[in-house]
């Protein structure tokens, strides 16, 4: 979910870096002269250009951070979004910032004086100037829009990614969540981009630094963000708060009235009241592999209040000798998850808890998992957050 935000943290490591440099001694007092708030509300957008050369919202973010607390709460509010008949998204080109600004403050309870803008363009200006870097696809991706010349053809497995590859991973949303589902699986990209920005030195920093502000507009002092940085530096959190949202029966999002208020209330109080939901899967590569212990195992999870998106009963053809789950991102909160259910549904089971990105030996598996599940024409969407696969010893 954070792909736009990340380029925000690439400008303000940046901006920090070159602070502390003689070449910004010179804005060392602004520090004390600018009212810093708290919490510091930021609207976060990422534009891309349509057919015709428009400017459409297609990422938008909120961020409150709390100095106090060293915590940030991020929101993503979905770009296709129903709001007064039309989709959210169309606002920014048709009203302007001050207004879709309003629009976003009465969606979420927040003053929003901070923002920052960018163009999806600078995913290419960075990958060329930063890359290659090695990112893990984990899902296939094929789109292809010949009006704005756009092809997308990755496999799942490593790549080595510079501008134009970059460019085209971060733009894929044909996932069954679109937008939603591609905005956190893609932070790993702008995470590495932010790592290799800043082990550049101070002259490398100015030039990029330069560049990287003419892609933007932001209203954000530099002073203030240095100050905003000293303040959270060490133990700073970020927790993600899920927008409210359902599918209507056109097929297009609207606003869940039941949850909008915990929603705003989140940001009220600076403490997380909407719980992310994730999509997980179970594969039965146990010994038993009947439709009969399927049953007994999806019984299992209903009966502790979790409902995995398919139980795979009849198992996959893939070496994996332990219970093990197999996890697709970094997230503090989905861990926290995962922990608490395989300490719910399996108490006395010990399971293997694998970060893929991080095991080389365990990609392959993961590769082949979702070759054999696809191949045999399994119902797999993607995006996956994490994967169980039950072996042996079980207490069911």
């Amino acid at each position: 979910m954070k792909n736009v935000l990340y380029v925000f943290v690439i400008f303000i490591g940046i901006a920090a870096a070159l602070f502390v440099s003689t070449i910004w001694i010179e804005m060392f007092l602004r520090i004390f002269f600018i009212p810093t708030e708290d919490p510091v509300n930021i609207l976060v957008l990422g534009l891309d250009k349509d057919i015709g050369g428009t400017r459409r919202t297609d990422v938008i973010l909120v961020a409150s951070i709390d100095l106090e607390k060293k915590k940030m709460l991020l929101s993503s509010i979905p770009r296709d979004l129903m709001i007064d008949g039309k989709k959210i998204n169309a606002y920014y080109q048709s009203e302007g910032l001050e207004k879709f600004k309003k629009r976003i403050e009465q969606l979420t309870g927040m003053s929003i004086n901070r923002y920052f803008i960018v163009d999806y363009d600078i995913f290419k200006f960075l990958g060329d100037e930063l890359g290659p870097i090695e990112i893990f696809v984990d899902r296939p991706m094929h789109y292809k829009d010949v009006a704005q010349n756009l092809e997308i053809d990755f496999s799942p497995g490593y790549y080595k990614m510079k501008g134009k590859e970059l460019l085209a991973y971060l733009r894929f949303r044909k996932t069954a969540e679109g937008d939603i589902g591609r905005l956190d699986k893609q932070r790993v990209i702008i995470e590495k981009l932010a790592q290799k920005a800043l082990q550049k030195n101070v002259f490398a920093l100015t030039e990029l630094y330069k560049e990287v502000k003419k892609r933007t507009e932001f209203n954000i002092e530099i002073g203030e963000v240095v100050y905003i940085l000293s303040k959270v530096k060490n133990g700073f959190q970020i927790e993600s708060v899920p927008f409210p949202f359902y599918i209507g029966e056109d097929g297009n999002l609207y606003i869940d009235e039941s949850k909008i208020e915990q929603y705003r209330a989140s940001f009220t109080t600076g403490e997380k009241k909407l719980e992310e939901k994730y999509r997980f899967y179970v594969i039965n590569n146990t010994k038993d592999r009947t439709i009969k212990f399927g049953g007994k195992i999806e019984n299992l999870f209903s009966s502790k209040g979790y409902k995995p998106n398919n139980i795979f009963y009849e198992g996959v053809d893939v070496n994996i000798e332990k219970n093990t789950v197999l996890i697709l991102r970094k997230n503090e909160g989905l861990k926290k998850y995962i922990d608490k259910l395989i300490e719910d549904v399996f108490p006395q089971t010990k399971f293997e808890v694998v970060y893929v990105e991080d095991r080389i030996d365990y990609v392959s598996k993961y590769l082949s998992i979702i070759g054999e599940l696809t191949k045999s024409g399994k119902k797999v969407v993607f995006p996956i957050d994490f994967i169980i696969v039950l072996k042996s010893d079980l207490q069911i």
